[in-house]
């Protein structure tokens, strides 16, 4: 069972609604991480999903839960930070859907990442999937290039069925080109352009370069901490 606990006053009438995931290429993480800081984003509810692991995030010794939904003057912002079991994914987000549309968001916007080939990850493009043929002449409009073929899966195909079902015609996805296996902050720039274009936002490239840079040292610390321990192992493996 999916439960939405608000903690302030949740104002998303008439904003965008971007919906992010931690997935392919850690867009879901980088995009939130900059939405939040270079918006000032508040924090008005977390999400809990009864079948998700016991995850919690940590800054500054303080944990904060890992599913979480922030809002601004323009935007409004789900982002998720752990994996959500398969089984409960349907129920999980129907919940999330409907609960959007109850607060009159104007637009529900998943994005994520698209694995490539090795040679695409530094040039790589961001595309529009839709569900429908209204949304397809919105996003030529506002020149995003519409992915031609491929597969996509999971949260994104769940999203743009169930907007269907509850006949909310204002929903698309954006998916970038990435490496799937370690954080592309190329791709994250891609699709926060795109959001930029389509909603008329500021997009910010010295607050994107700082919100990277410190996402890159923590995982650089992490990584760090990770060798220490190893090595410290094989140490007293050898005693």
């Amino acid at each position: 069972m999916t439960r939405i606990n608000e903690i302030g006053l949740v104002d998303l009438k008439g904003k965008p609604l971007i919906q992010s995931f931690s997935g392919s290429g850690a867009i879901g993480t980088i995009l939130s991480a900059f939405l939040i800081k270079a918006f000032e984003m508040e924090q008005v509810a977390v999400i809990h999903a009864d079948s998700a692991p016991p995850v919690a995030m940590v800054k500054g010794g303080l944990i904060e839960h890992p599913i979480r939904l922030f809002q601004s003057e323009k935007l409004s912002l789900m982002t998720c930070e752990v994996s959500i079991p398969y089984a409960i994914l349907p129920e999980f987000l129907d919940t999330l859907i409907q609960y959007y549309i109850e607060k009159e968001v104007s637009y529900i916007v998943p994005v994520g990442g698209l694995p490539v080939l090795p040679d695409n990850y530094d040039n790589g493009y961001s595309y529009g999937v839709v569900n429908n043929s209204d949304m397809l002449s919105f996003l030529e409009d506002k020149g995003i290039p519409l992915l031609e073929e491929g597969v996509i899966y999971g949260s994104v195909v769940e999203a743009l069925e169930l907007c269907h079902i509850h006949n909310f015609s204002s929903c698309f996805a954006l998916l970038a080109e990435c490496d799937p296996s370690s954080a592309s902050y190329y791709a994250t720039k891609q699709i926060l352009q795109q959001l930029s274009s389509i909603f008329d936002i500021v997009f910010d490239e010295d607050e994107f370069s700082k919100v990277t840079n410190t996402i890159k040292a923590r995982i650089e610390e992490s990584t760090r901490y990770i060798r220490e321990d190893i090595m410290d192992k094989t140490r007293e493996s050898h005693l």
